[in-house]
């Protein structure tokens, strides 16, 4: 597999890191600008999730249970254990009677640094909603009552429940479902991997609902980025880099763990997909920002995410040391 360096980080003036990986837009007729290569299997880790929720939102089930567009919208996130959160994620199971304890994964803290030290000062518990993928596990566990399986074994690589997760991912991507690999994500759920290409054709997809041919997935797609756009921070948080791409209602962003991070945007029909090797997620406001500046697109969004993350690299003491550069060119 082909890389190239992405990032390039100093410190005094003296390069200190470099960054390799891959980078991939796609537009309707295939890859317009790749950087390394754009063939290699990856792994969506947490990018799948506006995917992995279709087959919930396309059996109605949000309306089944009576849930509001902001508590649907959870289901597609990665979100920092805020408040606003844990309210949802709550209010799902009051409507819905699922219970916390039959999450798989173990109780944790929130992502965001100030909620986990109030929590850890105030002297509360761990929890497993607290957990950045606790919106995709209730999602899950939905679709396996609604199968017919034991909410506890939403999890289990040969459930129908995953089965079907995984029918919807080939879907997505073009991707044959025996193409599709499959692997244990860190939440303890499947995680799935196609062709990297694919990555950034499935982000074109869905900010291009247009371009899916089953008319119940095209409709519950275009449901679900009408209600990303309303309630973003469901998708991470407040100030955080894919909530910021997403509340402009021409992009779609979400990341994954070990470095992967993908944009759909509409108005150009372009998918776009990162992938640091390193599994770094330092470089994804940078990524968003100069993607979204070399193709010319969202000015406005790139300056909004540069209001909450800087190129530069700051030590424990809070103080400047150094500065991190993009070296990738997206060229046809």
């Amino acid at each position: 597999m082909q890389t190239e360096v992405l990032f390039e980080e100093y410190r005094e003036g003296v390069l200190e890191c470099l960054h390799y990986g891959t980078a991939c837009v796609v537009d309707r007729n295939g890859v317009v600008a790749s950087v390394g290569d754009s063939d290699w299997t990856c792994f969506f880790r947490s990018a799948s999730k506006p995917i992995q929720a279709l087959p919930v939102l396309v059996r109605g089930l949000h309306r089944k249970y009576g849930l509001s567009e902001e508590e649907t919208a959870i289901f597609s996130g990665s979100h920092w254990g805020d408040e606003a959160h844990v309210r949802v994620c709550e209010s799902i199971m009051a409507k819905t009677g699922l219970r916390e304890e039959d999450m798989i994964m173990l109780p944790t803290y929130p992502n965001r640094p100030s909620r986990r030290e109030a929590l850890l000062r105030a002297n509360q518990p761990p929890r497993r909603i607290y957990h950045n993928c606790s919106g995709k596990h209730l999602c899950l566990m939905l679709l396996a009552r609604e199968l017919g399986e034991s909410v506890t074994d939403y999890w289990k690589r040969e459930s129908k429940t995953q089965r079907i997760v995984r029918e919807m991912i080939a879907e997505l991507s073009d991707t044959p479902y025996d193409d599709v690999r499959v692997g244990v994500d860190g939440c303890g759920v499947p995680v799935f991997a196609v062709p990297f290409r694919q990555i950034a054709r499935t982000y074109l997809k869905l900010s291009c609902p247009e371009l899916i041919d089953d008319p119940d997935i095209r409709s519950a797609v275009e449901a679900n980025m009408r209600r990303l756009h309303a309630y973003p921070n469901m998708i991470a948080g407040e100030g955080v880099v894919d909530s910021i791409v997403t509340a402009n209602p021409d992009l779609i962003a979400k990341s994954g763990a070990m470095g992967v991070y993908a944009i759909g945007v509409r108005s150009r029909g372009l998918g776009i997909a990162f992938k640091v090797m390193d599994g770094s997620h330092d470089e994804f406001a940078d990524e968003a920002i100069e993607a979204l500046g070399q193709l010319g697109i969202a000015p406005e969004t790139a300056a909004e995410i540069r209001r909450f993350y800087s190129d530069q690299i700051v030590n424990d003491n809070r103080e400047v040391v150094g500065l991190r550069k993009p070296v990738f060119h997206l060229k046809p």
